[in-house]
Order: structure tokens, then sequence, then C-alpha cells
């Protein structure tokens, strides 16, 4: 996010563009708060021109590769696919349709908003919904293996495949409201202290304040305590469990909810920062506020690495998807990839395609 009442509030729709450019509402002129001279913020403007166009590009090429892989070996057989299977090619969608929107983030840092008003709604509403999407379906499937393994309930998996469709699409529109803010009140604005076009939000402080703490508490502290309650009983179960099987389950699970954690904490943390500073409950320092435009911009590309492992983290370690894998690079002429994701000759009596933990589930844990 950007900083507070001192500078321009240039949209960084809260993870990617983390401007620290200034701002300046034309209402703020006259008040007292706005009364001392804008914080300087060239140090953070220059690292951001350094950093971020090339964060953007290499998560927009690895990102878009690793979930393109997933998607395109689940979409192989989609009559087939498991509930889990099926929200993790929803992950994968989200995620690359995520990644996408990076390439125009990337210009914007590296020169200016080019592509007009209307392409900065559709980008910035894309990108916040993919974001939420991602983390409510992570919800969703640590919520299905959490029956499966401690209830032995197969919701999604024995039951009608209109449940898994009928949950993908409540999230999906949950999404799309909680992007509302974007389709309305994103534009592309001219910004004569700095004489460039970026896209942000046209409204006041105490707006982007609000979507500030709506996008730490529903995108990200709301979905990881799901996560973390349903984890921990998966855990204690598997815990109490023997077997080879069970020890590699464990060491997905606590894979994945750390690999959350680690990877979308830290920006998190500096949001909540610059929550605190829009409502006054820490000082404002222009050195401070800086260093934190700074931190944001670092954070939110180790946030954006998530979409990147999530492919790693879900699918390749499933021994039966690097058996299809083979078999689809085979079908392109990469035989040479083969002996790199050869599966083991158990692969075939494995149930899902994707990881340990599903598999643990469906075999009776």
């Amino acid at each position: 996010m950007a900083p507070v009442s001192d500078h321009l509030v240039l949209y960084d729709l809260s993870f990617l563009e983390n401007s620290s450019f200034p701002y300046d509402y034309p209402e703020n002129e006259s008040t007292p708060c706005c009364s001392s001279p804008p914080c300087s913020h060239d140090f953070s403007l220059t690292f951001d021109l350094a950093f971020l166009p090339t964060c953007y590009s290499l998560l927009f090429f690895f990102g878009l590769l690793g979930n393109g892989a997933v998607a395109a070996v689940l979409l192989r057989q989609p009559q087939a696919l498991s509930g889990t299977d099926t929200f993790l090619l929803h992950l994968a969608l989200a995620d690359m349709l995520l990644v996408l929107t990076l390439p125009l983030w990337a210009v914007q840092a590296a020169h200016q908003w080019v592509f007009g008003s209307g392409l900065c709604k559709v980008a910035g509403a894309l990108f916040n919904i993919n974001f939420y999407a991602g983390a409510f379906l992570l919800a969703c499937i640590s919520f299905d293996r959490y029956l499966n393994i401690v209830h032995a309930t197969q919701l999604y998996r024995r039951g009608p495949r209109t449940h898994v469709v009928l949950t993908c699409v409540v999230v999906w529109g949950l999404c799309l409201l909680l992007a509302l803010p974007d389709l309305l009140f994103l534009s592309a604005q001219h910004e004569p202290r700095l004489n460039t076009t970026r896209c942000f939000h046209n409204f006041p402080q105490t707006g982007r304040t609000a979507l500030n703490i709506l996008q730490f508490l529903v995108g990200f502290l709301f979905p990881l305590l799901i996560m973390a309650y349903c984890y921990t009983h998966i855990l204690l179960v598997l815990l109490g469990s023997r077997g080879q099987r069970r020890l590699r389950a464990m060491r997905v699970v606590v894979t994945v909810v750390v690999a959350f954690a680690l990877c979308w904490t830290p920006y998190h943390l500096a949001i909540l920062v610059d929550i605190l500073i829009d409502l006054n409950a820490v000082s404002r320092d222009c050195e401070r506020e800086s260093r934190l435009d700074v931190a944001k911009s670092i954070t939110s590309g180790l946030g954006y690495v998530h979409c990147c492992l999530n492919p790693l983290l879900y699918a390749f370690v499933g021994v039966k998807f690097r058996g299809q894998m083979q078999m689809l690079l085979a079908r392109l002429g990469c035989r040479g990839q083969e002996a790199l994701l050869r599966p083991t000759p158990s692969s075939s009596r494995r149930d899902s395609s994707w990881s340990e933990t599903t598999e643990a589930s469906y075999s009776g844990l």
C-alpha cells in the first residue's frame, strides 16, 4: 500500500504496485494534517524502478509455466477429477490469471500506466479477484483434506459433483464481489508532481485504509486461520499413524501451511503497519514510511512467489502427477525429461493425482 496522507495514493492493488509515489488529495490541501511539506520518496522510487519490473517479469514467466503445466495435466482427463483436483485446477487458473497482470504493473513501475482507464479497472479487478481466489481455494483444499483425514468424510469425492462446482462458483462470486471497488474506483490519472500517469483508486484516504483492512482480514488472516486449524488436526492424526506414506503426508502438510505463511506474512505485516499509520496509531515519519515502501515492494514480490510454489507444493510432490507429466512431455517430443519425472512403481495404485496427503486420506487413514 502507498504511504499516508502526505503522499499521492497511487494504486498498488495493495499487493502489486506498493507504490511509494507521493500522493495528494485536493481536499487535503486545506486540512491541518497536511500542512507540513510532503515526504520525499526518491529512495523508494529508485528501488521500485530497479526491483519491480525484474521481479514481476520473472514471476510472470515461472508462474505461467508452472501453473500452465498443472492445468495441462489436469485438463487431459477432466471427467476423472476428484474434489481436491478440481480445487487445484481452479487454483492453477487463478494463479495464472494473477501473474498475467504482472507485465502491466511492470510497465507502470518502469515507466507509467499507458493502457488507459478501462484496462486499469479490468487489470486491477482481475488481479484482486485471483488473489482472493488463491487464498480461498487453499482454504477449501485444507477443509477438504481435514474432512477426509480427520473425520473420514469425503464430501467432494463421493458426493454429487455439483458440490465442488457449487463451492467453486461461490468462491469466484465472492472474489468478484470483493473486487467491486476496483471496477468502480480504479482509473488512470495523471500525477503532476511526478509528471506521470498511474493506475490508482480515486477515493479518499479512508477508503484506502478500509480496503487495506479488508484485504488483511479476508485475504490473509481468515484463510490462514482455516489452514492452521485444519492442518493442525491433520498433523495430530498423522502423528498417531505409522508407515512411510503417512510420514510423507506429514511433510507435505507442514510444507503447505508453512509456505503460505512464509510467503504472505511479511507483506501483510507491512500492510498492518501501514494501517496503523493511516489510523494515526503510529506517528508519521518520512524515513520510516520510505523504508516501509521498500519493505512492501520486497515482501509483495515474496508473496507472488507463492503463485510459482503452488505447482510444486500441490502437484510435483505427487508421484502420479509426475507420471502424467512424463506422458504429456513424451507426446510433445520431450523424451529427454522422462527420467526426471519417472513415477515409482506404486504410483498406479494411488487414487489422487496430487499429493501424498490426499493419498493418505483416501487409503483409509
